[in-house]
């Protein structure tokens, strides 16, 4: 039985590698109209309504994160499409992907499946609920409390004293995605928060890896271990017994994760987003066009160290890409394939949105930020301001903040 999945963006895609191209039929977008196609490694993009007319043919697997994973459920079971699989279930189970296609190859199996994956929507949604009765204006949300709160204000420690080791660097990590939203609604975490996310303009990165690979550890997670720029492999439990204490840079293919493992046993991380500069006669389209060329050969390789240097390399070859200011800035191709976050755009974020950076309170402590705060976000969400559909989820934890 072969696979639809809704969703080709960033959790679509990972689903793809996942479950395997052998395993797909086509993806399902709504951001594709009626009577147009696309692609994406190869496999068609259908519309919604070409998906209504093969759907019981095939499995449908809804592959996007919690916030637009509850409207596009209500969307399918508007449409009487209501037998669908829910990829964040399945892959936070831990099982192999095979395991997963033989139980979809078997009819009660895959009915229980079913009713797992309403189950498992129904208990974060009421989960949902339950929190959203003790708030009320999102502006005036309670802040986290128990260990989640001990959480972040510890993230926030470890932040300033990682930042600390960088004060030669003279880098400016500035708020980004669910943390500037923090910063516009209430100068601090969203209270379901658990992480950090800084932007940084690619100079800044540059310079931070070469600074990296002399005094930090730099490697890439490849799903079973670790692999280092020398090729060498490090078992996962043997990461922290070999490097306690100590800094660790994840190049990933999508962006730059720092962990470090702190003697209370707990990992702290912060993502970091490069931003370029475009040349001001560049078209977005052709840019748009240039990274899905550059994702999809990327999507050959299958190791995810060597995955991130492809790409890496491809952004350092564009000559489109400015290495001193310009009127446009956007994520760089080596983040989530270029997408500056959760809604479609058709134009550059204008330079004067970020900078000059400046200034902001965050909880107790100052982090830098852009220039209109409100105007970069507008390219990440659509509604920023607005309870969201994964309020009160914790995004890295999987369940329901206290």
């Amino acid at each position: 039985m072969k696979l639809i999945l809704f969703g080709s963006g960033h959790f679509g895609r990972d689903a793809y590698f996942y479950f395997g191209d052998q395993n797909i039929v086509c993806f399902c977008d709504n951001s594709v109209p009626g009577g147009e196609e696309r692609e994406l490694f190869g496999k068609k993009i259908i519309s919604f309504d070409q998906f209504l007319k093969i759907h019981r043919d095939y499995i449908t697997i809804v592959c996007m994160g919690f916030h637009f994973c509850v409207e596009v459920c209500k969307q399918l079971d508007d449409a009487g499409a209501g037998d669908y699989l829910v990829y964040d279930m399945l892959k936070e189970s831990g099982e192999p992907s095979k395991e997963w296609m033989q139980q979809f190859g078997d009819k009660d199996s895959l009915e229980k499946l079913y009713k797992r994956s309403y189950r498992y929507l129904a208990r974060k949604t009421g989960g949902q609920l339950s929190y959203l009765k003790r708030h009320a204006d999102i502006t005036t949300l309670k802040p986290a409390t128990g260990q989640l709160r001990q959480r972040q204000m510890k993230l926030l420690d470890e932040a300033d004293l990682f930042f600390d080791r960088l004060k030669e660097l003279d880098i400016k990590p500035f708020l980004n995605f669910g943390n500037l939203i923090g910063a516009v609604r209430s100068g601090g975490f969203i209270p379901w928060d658990d992480d950090l996310d800084f932007g940084l303009i690619r100079t800044d990165y540059e310079r931070l890896l070469e600074y990296a690979s002399k005094h930090f550890v730099v490697m890439t997670w490849c799903g079973e271990y670790w692999k280092d720029s020398s090729g060498n492999r490090i078992e996962d439990e043997k990461v922290h017994l070999l490097y306690p204490e100590q800094y660790i840079f994840n190049l990933r293919p999508e962006f730059l994760q720092i962990g470090k493992c702190t003697d209370d046993g707990q990992e702290y991380v912060m993502d970091l987003w490069v931003y370029d500069f475009y040349k001001n006669e560049y078209d977005i389209k052709n840019f748009m066009t240039w990274a899905d060329e550059v994702n999809e050969e990327a999507a050959r390789i299958t190791c995810r160290r060597e995955r991130a240097e492809f790409i890496r390399k491809k952004q350092k070859d564009n000559p489109m890409i400015s290495e001193s200011a310009t009127d446009y800035i956007f994520l760089g191709v080596d983040n989530c394939g270029g997408c500056p976050g959760l809604t479609e755009v058709s134009e550059w974020i204008s330079a004067d949105a970020i900078f000059p950076l400046q200034k902001v309170k965050y909880e107790d402590r100052e982090f830098w930020a852009p220039r209109h705060m409100e105007e970069l976000l507008k390219y990440e969400y659509k509604n920023f301001m607005e309870f969201p559909d994964d309020l009160g989820i914790v995004a890295h934890g999987g369940k329901e903040a206290e």
